[in-house]
């Protein structure tokens, strides 16, 4: 497990081939697409500022592979770990 903003994360971390779905917002928060099932994923949180940073210059429709985790006590809501 990792931390992020002080919090563990949850378990079960993966790497996804994803697509930009809805560019992050003023909150941080960012919709993307895993190619391979279709699947919509709100990403809440970077693990990094760099990341963060990484993330909120991408457009939407830019597909790259995307390390994420579940985020923990958030519902159906996912951690960026790596790029």
């Amino acid at each position: 497990m990792e931390q992020v903003g002080g919090e563990t994360t949850a378990r079960g971390s993966e790497t996804r081939l994803v697509r930009v779905e809805r560019e992050m917002n003023d909150h941080g928060a960012m919709t993307v697409r895993v190619v391979e099932t279709g699947e919509l994923r709100t990403v809440v949180a970077c693990s990094t500022s760099d990341l963060r940073a990484r993330l909120a210059s991408t457009a939407a429709g830019a597909e790259f592979p995307l390390r994420l985790a579940p985020s923990p006590g958030r519902g159906n809501s996912w951690v960026a770990l790596g790029r």
